[in-house]
């Protein structure tokens, strides 16, 4: 399977849409707006994150996503940028891809992120045709954490002292979904 990976999905109350060079300014709004939500977790958010870095993200996605390594979408709601999801990782030997996410912190709770994974396992599975989902998020964010568990994924375990954030290692989790654990439900 060559083909195209899909750039929009219509999800119930938003869009996800591939990014475009022409998001750079409002992405790096939102960024700078959440700064201290997403610096907690974000291996990327960095003190000195800048337009540069904005651009950089999004043109490398682009071409990533036309190698078909990875999947990055911005996610739309009411015609505003609120957060980004997709796949941080194609593997197509082994059949596997990982979600990654970040949301605006005014629209937590509101479902968009476990609607829209959601619509990427059902992608993942349906039209990639992928064995394996994997999401991973450090042991500390229980509101990340959260979103796999809502979706039927299995706690597989836990990377210790995978990835240092603001100075410090943090451990992070691995969550995974199969296509025949998909099929029990």
């Amino acid at each position: 399977m060559d083909e195209a990976l899909k750039t929009e999905f219509e999800v119930d109350g938003f869009v996800m849409r591939a990014w475009r060079e022409d998001d750079v300014d409002e992405a790096l709004e939102v960024v700078l707006e959440n700064r201290e939500h997403l610096q907690t977790y974000m291996q990327w958010m960095t003190p000195d994150y800048s337009i540069a870095d904005a651009r950089k993200f999004i043109v490398q996605g682009i071409k990533d996503r036309l190698d078909r390594k990875t999947l990055g979408l911005a996610l739309i709601a009411d015609g505003r940028l609120v957060g980004s999801t997709g796949f941080n990782r194609l593997d197509w030997k082994a059949r596997v891809c990982e979600i990654g996410y970040w949301i605006d912190h005014r629209q937590e709770g509101k479902g968009i992120v476990s609607k829209a994974c959601r619509a990427m396992i059902d992608y993942a599975f349906d039209d990639l045709e992928m064995n394996r989902v994997e999401i991973r998020c450090s042991a500390e964010n229980s509101r990340s954490a959260a979103v796999p568990e809502r979706l039927g994924f299995k706690l597989e375990g836990t990377l210790r002292q995978a990835e240092v954030l603001n100075g410090r290692a943090h451990d992070f989790l691995i969550y995974g979904l199969l296509a025949e654990d998909e099929k029990l439900w």
